[in-house]
């Protein structure tokens, strides 16, 4: 199985301490295939090369973004490494192909 695009990065976000949020808005069908918190090796595709760095799927919900208190969260990735700051918009993040083996993704 080849690697899997994730997402493109419409927003990022840092987590002083924690990591770089990376989000794809409500294009983030690709991420709902995860439990939440699903730990993951994540391959960012920048400008000046491939990184490789461990993510988390994680939820996140901005009711000030959305009147209507139905709307569905966003899902987003957690990049847990120092080496990522923030993203530049169109960033590709793609799955390697042993780890959707590990997760049943054909």
């Amino acid at each position: 199985m080849p690697d899997q695009l994730l997402i493109t990065v419409e927003t990022s976000l840092r987590l002083p301490g924690l990591g770089t949020l990376a989000g794809a808005g409500r294009h983030d069908a690709a991420l709902r295939r995860f439990p939440l918190h699903a730990n993951l090796e994540v391959e960012l595709r920048l400008p000046h090369g491939p990184l490789k760095v461990p993510a988390t799927v994680e939820e996140l919900q901005r009711p000030a973004d959305t009147p209507d208190a139905d709307a569905p969260a966003d899902y987003v990735l957690l990049l847990d490494s120092d080496a990522v700051g923030e993203l530049p918009v169109g960033t590709e993040i793609w799955l390697p192909a042993e780890w959707a083996d590990i997760y049943n993704l054909s």
